[in-house]
């Protein structure tokens, strides 16, 4: 079962263990291991409650999932971050951004013909010129 493994993977992100994660939710350890198993699924106030206590929205928790367990630990890694250490990896990410669109606009990729507009850091898909 899908959410199972998704409350399984953000509970370990989290770095919480069933027991914790029990605890702030309001049930008990067995039911934790439960969800995660598949063998039973949450009531709605336990997954607005999950929704907190995993630091999720319902689309990271039930949604469509587009994301890596690696994903989610750089992002949870990043929160964790204080203020200049946020910026400083913002603006590596836009360095490598660049990068990447001029690999790609280099190679004659047709879904990255990109546009600078008035941000420096923003792209519009089709008017970008080598």
């Amino acid at each position: 079962m899908f959410i199972g493994k998704r409350i399984k993977d953000l509970r370990t992100i989290a770095g919480l263990t069933q027991a914790q994660l029990a605890e702030k939710i309001g049930v008990t350890p067995a039911a934790v291991g439960n969800y995660e198993q598949g063998v039973s699924f949450p009531k709605e106030s336990v997954l607005e409650k999950l929704f907190g206590a995993l630091c999720c929205t319902p689309n990271e928790l039930l949604g469509e999932d587009c994301y890596s367990h690696n994903d989610y630990e750089h992002l949870r890694l990043y929160a964790s971050l204080d203020e200049i250490g946020k910026r400083k990896v913002d603006e590596c990410t836009q360095v490598e951004l660049l990068r990447t669109i001029k690999i790609a606009a280099r190679n004659g990729d047709s879904d990255i013909a990109l546009k600078k507009r008035s941000s420096k850091s923003i792209f519009d898909a089709k008017d970008y010129k080598r």
